[in-house]
């Protein structure tokens, strides 16, 4: 599977999120691992000293004490607290920027209890992250998958980024040694 960096942009194309190729074919691999239950994990990564660019260096597992079903997932903590603060403590200085989920269903867009646990994780001051980012990825076909992202300023309705092509963010590609095409 051939993944590539994900650039996302608001309408006003004055807010971008990048993915790492790293990150998105971890999170292809979780999904594809079990593609008839949901999984997710935490975003962490950091801001342009601008605050226009999120970019997400790491998509994690689902924690040990997450729960999921077919059309459902509650992400755990186990071990999350210690990987925050170890990732804050390290060069270069990382931190939580939202979350991210699988939907098993080719439905690539927040669910209600979705919508309201973002907008909750924007305004508890714990979380310091005003303006968390959600990740959603759809299964297409084999190796085909939809990803998606939002985000939830200040708390308020959620609101959809637009996938890029970008110069300024492409990365050549190498050659894949299983010769399947990914879509993203």
């Amino acid at each position: 599977m051939i993944v590539r960096r994900l650039v996302f942009e608001d309408a006003a194309q004055t807010f971008r999120v990048v993915l790492r190729d790293e990150v998105v074919k971890h999170m292809f691999r979780l999904c594809d691992a079990n593609r008839t239950q949901e999984t997710g994990g935490i975003l962490i990564g950091s801001y342009s000293h601008d605050y226009t660019t999120a970019e997400i260096i790491e998509a994690t597992s689902p924690p040990a004490d997450s729960k999921f079903g077919r059309d459902w997932f509650h992400r755990g903590t186990d071990g999350l607290e210690e990987l925050l603060v170890a990732r804050w403590n390290s060069q270069p200085r990382t931190h939580y920027v939202g979350e991210w989920h699988f939907h098993t269903a080719n439905v690539p867009w927040p669910s209600p209890q979705d919508k309201r646990q973002m907008k909750e994780v924007a305004r508890d001051r714990r979380y310091d992250c005003a303006q968390p980012l959600l990740i959603i990825v759809c299964p297409v076909r084999e190796g085909q998958w939809i990803v998606k992202c939002f985000v939830f300023p200040g708390g308020t309705s959620p609101a959809a980024l637009r996938m890029v092509d970008d110069p300024e963010f492409d990365e050549p590609e190498a050659d894949d040694e299983t010769g399947s095409e990914g879509e993203a």
